[in-house]
């Protein structure tokens, strides 16, 4: 085993980092704290007992997971030993859960005994050589007691930084799921950025990661915060009550959020101006906020926002930082900002030509935050990836003469209404009808229409259900703000948009239930 340094393997860093917190607070999780000493040890004792099991460099292990301090250090673990880190999350369905696993060739999958049930279901159905109960279970032994009695390895034992490779569910088909491939450069960006992440007026600084961890956001969200010198605040689950009372309690100076979850604490009677003067910055991801959403959270929280565009397949892209999110110049706030240092950006046209400034295009993403592709899946990988390393983000995008880029529309979510002229940017209506007093939340969807043509549905979400706006007068509101091409031919009600898991409005999901119900 040779021996390497940090620069090789980026979990060295990491660990170096925790341990300069000694007995200090590393990761705090409800009623648990753990100090730097002891995560370093940790993380070692199971890397030996990763090892001790027979993995070699290269294997898959799977973690099924919900958060927890041993799901972050098992993540570092992993790659330690230049083991293959399959992140499996809880969302999709048993079908496409299994399929995951299946076509991830997994060696080892640790779980969470909360999944025990699915995980007993899913070992019947494939052959996975190891499994381990992260604690006490009914179906597999305990890794926790496994590792127990290692001595636990030493820095100088990592694994080369070549063969640290991590896959993430993007979703698919059953059968066919999406797995994206990042290895060790994708890593080594957040070594070199995270010094970006400082929050140098705060002598304790703590981040407070809401979202999981099994997917990029809270995975990203963990490193850079250790990078950076914060204590780690993790949920377990997200509540928004309990993140308030925990934003307060630990004085978080910084969290991590995808936008629906913005929004239910920006809805939570508890959530009140001036509550929160150690928090410094507030990063949402995932989706588009409304503009009125995000003039309601500056008032609430203060002059912290920062918005993350970023994606599974390519990491952060650009970055919104707090001071650009200027009241003084609305149109900022429906900006994504500038790229990301190391990121090229480049918005194209039908026939992939780049477009002049003003004018919108495809956004597409080259740096080394970019995926090297899926997994095992040439064809799909080819679709969005060319051999320069541009990545196709499905955006749709325009560039602004200082370098700023606003996402129009996601490519799947434009309604064709007529030619390519015609088309109708449903992020447009969607922001423009977040920002009616009595609207808490909207989705334009394009409906089945003559000849091939879509027609403008819109989904509403009202602060009040009783409060019903007259839907002749909103129509021609549309008409005068944003022009004939924007009237809905149609509107209903409901109580909650569906989202995806990164917390974007499942626009697929919401057409294909009003379909069937036959709105």
């Amino acid at each position: 085993m040779n021996a390497v340094t940090g620069s090789e393997n980026y979990t060295v860093s990491v660990l170096q980092r925790l341990a300069e917190r000694g007995d200090r607070d590393a990761i705090i999780a409800g009623s648990r704290r753990v100090s730097g000493a002891e995560a370093v040890s940790t993380a070692l004792r199971f890397a030996a007992a990763l090892r001790g099991s027979g993995l070699v460099e290269g294997d898959g292990v799977a973690l099924f997971v919900e958060n927890s301090p041993e799901a972050l250090l098992l993540q570092l673990a992993v790659h330690f030993t230049g083991c293959r880190l399959v992140f499996v999350p809880p969302e999709p369905g048993n079908s496409e859960l299994e399929a995951l696993v299946q076509r991830a060739d997994v060696k080892m999958l640790l779980f969470d005994p909360v999944f025990e049930e699915r995980t007993k279901r899913l070992a019947g159905r494939i052959d996975i050589p190891y499994l381990f109960g992260i604690g006490a279970s009914s179906i597999a032994a305990d890794f926790l007691t496994a590792a127990s009695g290692d001595a636990g390895l030493s820095l100088r034992e990592a694994a080369d930084g070549r063969h640290i490779a991590t896959l993430l569910y993007t979703g698919g088909t059953t059968g066919l799921p999406k797995l994206v491939v990042h290895r060790s450069g994708f890593y080594d960006n957040y070594v070199q950025v995270s010094a970006a992440f400082c929050d140098g007026e705060s002598a304790d600084p703590a981040v407070l990661i809401c979202t999981l961890v099994t997917h990029g956001s809270g995975h990203g969200a963990f490193l850079t915060g250790v990078l950076s010198g914060h204590t780690i605040v993790l949920l377990r689950t997200f509540d928004a009550g309990t993140a308030l009372s925990v934003m307060d309690s630990e004085r978080v100076t910084r969290m991590m959020v995808v936008t629906p979850m913005l929004y239910e604490l920006l809805d939570h009677p508890d959530c009140l101006p001036g509550r929160f003067p150690a928090l410094t910055t507030l990063q949402y991801t995932g989706a588009a906020a409304s503009p009125a959403r995000l003039r309601q959270a500056i008032g609430r929280f203060g002059p912290v926002l920062e918005q993350f565009y970023a994606s599974t397949e390519m990491g952060m892209v650009t970055r919104l930082t707090c001071r650009q999110h200027d009241l003084q110049r609305p149109e900022s706030l429906t900006s994504c900002g500038r790229p990301a240092p190391g990121v090229e950006t480049e918005l194209r046209d039908d026939s992939g030509k780049p477009v002049p400034v003003g004018r919108v295009g495809e956004l597409c993403v080259r740096g080394r935050s970019v995926m090297e592709g899926y997994w095992n899946d040439p064809e799909r990988t080819a679709e969005v990836l060319d051999e320069e390393g541009w990545f196709r983000t499905g955006d749709i995008a325009r560039e602004d003469e200082n370098g700023y880029l606003y996402i129009v529309d996601g490519a799947r979510d434009i309604i064709v209404t007529g030619s390519t002229a015609d088309n109708v940017y449903s992020r447009l209506l969607d922001d423009f009808l977040t920002a009616q007093p009595a609207i808490k939340g909207a989705a334009a969807i394009g409906l089945p229409g003559d000849d091939d043509k879509e027609t403008v549905h819109v989904v509403l979400v009202l602060e009040d259900e009783a409060d019903v706006p007259d839907l002749d007068r909103l129509t021609r509101e549309i008409v005068d703000a944003l022009g004939d091409l924007y009237t809905p031919a149609s509107y209903s009600i409901t109580d909650a948009l569906p989202v995806t898991t990164v917390g974007k409005i499942d626009k697929k999901l919401l057409r294909a239930s009003l379909l069937t119900s036959g709105a």
